[in-house]
């Protein structure tokens, strides 16, 4: 039997720590689109304090003897798992710039299972002699991390790159954002810069932060948007990101009126 399986399930969870508080401290405090906009927990400082308390409980995960190593791990998934449900429906800075979806399910599910594999490895007593295992086991952890980490970021960039994800007609955009969003802080100065048809095209709701957005667009990130048809039916696939956004209101049909009949037309 495997004796050693307390000292590698606590170094799995060390791992993602570490790489998520190196990429919190080394990212510049401009490029994350942290979800605390005041108080103690605000950017710039928060991030980086944070960042380098994740890397220390890393550290104290790998080289700590004994139950202490897995008790450390238990607190800081438990508390991220507190962080992550108070902060759901908001964007996700959890690994620096990454573009990852908004806090939702999958992070709380993350977290959790990382907390009962600290909360086991408590119970059955990881060895005293192990950090080599730890160190290696945790370093494994963290190379794969950072792939699973960088396939979902380029699936962002891919999304926030991307157009009008259909050729229908589009004549109004639902635009969904909060008030403590970065992005959407410069999109809206994006859409304040457009003609005066454009803007009056786009509707904007503000959530309250940790309100959800609606259930057609559970998934994105804010800022999303719909693009809607005359009927006020959605007639595309929703987008977010500012990019894709941006996108999809310079494809609206703005309507102006004909010099003749007065009545307007598309264009």
């Amino acid at each position: 039997m495997f004796a050693s399986w307390p000292d590698v399930a606590i170094a799995l969870t060390a791992g993602p720590l570490g790489l998520a508080g190196a990429a919190k401290s080394l990212t510049p405090a401009g490029r994350l689109d942290w979800p605390f906009r005041h108080g103690v927990l605000a950017a710039p400082w928060a991030p980086r304090l944070i960042g380098a308390a994740e890397v220390a409980a890393c550290a104290a995960v790998v080289i700590t003897p004994g139950r202490a190593a897995a008790g450390v791990s238990l607190a800081c998934y438990l508390m991220l798992s507190a962080v992550a449900y108070t902060v759901r429906g908001r964007n996700c800075a959890c690994f620096g710039a990454a573009r990852l979806a908004t806090v939702g399910r999958g992070h709380l599910v993350a977290n959790a299972v990382g907390a009962l594999a600290a909360a086991a490895a408590l119970a059955a007593g990881p060895g005293t002699g192990h950090s080599g295992l730890r160190a290696g086991t945790a370093a494994l952890a963290a190379l794969a991390t950072l792939g699973a980490v960088a396939v979902l970021d380029r699936r962002g960039a891919d999304g926030e790159g991307a157009g009008t994800p259909c050729g229908e007609r589009v004549d109004a955009v639902r635009l969904y954002t909060t008030a403590s969003c970065p992005s959407c802080q410069a999109l809206r100065q994006l859409v304040d810069a457009m003609e005066p048809a454009r803007r009056s095209a786009v509707t904007t709701t503000v959530l309250r932060d940790g309100e959800p957005l609606p259930a057609h667009l559970v998934g994105l990130g804010v800022p999303a948007a719909v693009g809607v048809g005359a009927a006020g039916e959605p007639v595309c696939a929703p987008v977010s990101g500012i990019g894709a956004v941006k996108s999809l209101i310079d494809s609206v049909t703005v309507r102006t009126p004909d010099p003749l009949t007065g009545r307007g037309h598309g264009r």
